[in-house]
């Protein structure tokens, strides 16, 4: 994406003066993303910005929950962190709505008032009340935890499905934040099918079924796997002291 493209405001760049001083100093040139695709909220980041054709560097090194550098830009410690010149924006949907703005076509939150009020919600609903998600199925996890992580992903895809405007995509017949935001997801439902069962919570609502099946051999499905796949690899392969 070049700087000519993005909206005023939006640019990657250096202020006047500089930024020798600032934890931000090192990120002068193109949007960066503090994050691993680990987390399926900086994952979704990268969907986002690929849909767009933006040019995001994602810094994984420094992208880890608690890190000097990330707290250094973040005092809140969590991933994801945007980095566009002089400013940092944490949390995945502020960074979204960022990104909109600074690329408006297409559109993160297309269609109408009633269709981009959708949208914000089928990312709300996955948001708050799946989680915690994925930290209970790590094996030093309790059977307890695991049962109600299952509980909740089931509740949430439950509220999702009722809310949600039927169509090809997430939320209705235009790509989306949603599919930013679920994709993630789901494939880490499909990932832990084997040992735990999760993506039978997803075949308990058939149209979500339908949709996971669609958007996951779409080339941004296809990307997002990709990337996951391989952070998770490297993950073991580290604990392995390879």
């Amino acid at each position: 994406m070049l700087k000519s493209q993005l909206a005023p405001g939006c640019s990657s760049r250096t202020p006047p003066g500089g930024l020798a001083s600032s934890p931000l100093s090192v990120y002068t040139d193109v949007m960066k993303l503090l994050g691993t695709p680990l987390s399926p909220y900086a994952a979704r980041v990268m969907i986002a910005a690929r849909a767009k054709g933006m040019e995001l560097a994602v810094d994984e090194a420094d992208g880890w929950p608690g890190s000097a550098t990330l707290r250094a830009v973040s005092p809140i410690g969590k991933i994801p962190v945007l980095v566009d010149g002089d400013i940092a924006i944490p949390e995945s949907e502020i960074i979204l709505g960022y990104l909109d703005d600074c690329v408006p076509n297409p559109s993160l939150f297309p269609g109408d008032a009633r269709q981009r009020a959708n949208t914000r919600l089928m990312v709300r609903l996955m948001d708050t009340y799946s989680t915690p998600s994925f930290a209970p199925f790590l094996p030093s996890a309790e059977p307890e935890a695991r049962s109600e992580a299952l509980r909740r992903i089931g509740q949430a895809l439950g509220y999702i499905d009722h809310f949600r405007l039927d169509g090809e995509f997430a939320s209705g017949e235009e790509f989306s934040a949603a599919d930013c935001a679920w994709i993630p997801f789901f494939h880490y439902f499909e990932t832990l099918q084997p040992a735990f069962g999760v993506l039978d919570q997803v075949r308990r609502y058939p149209r979500l079924d339908r949709w996971w099946g669609r958007a996951r051999a779409t080339p941004l499905g296809e990307f997002a796997r990709g990337v996951i796949d391989e952070a998770v690899a490297k993950m073991f392969a580290k604990q392995r002291g390879e």
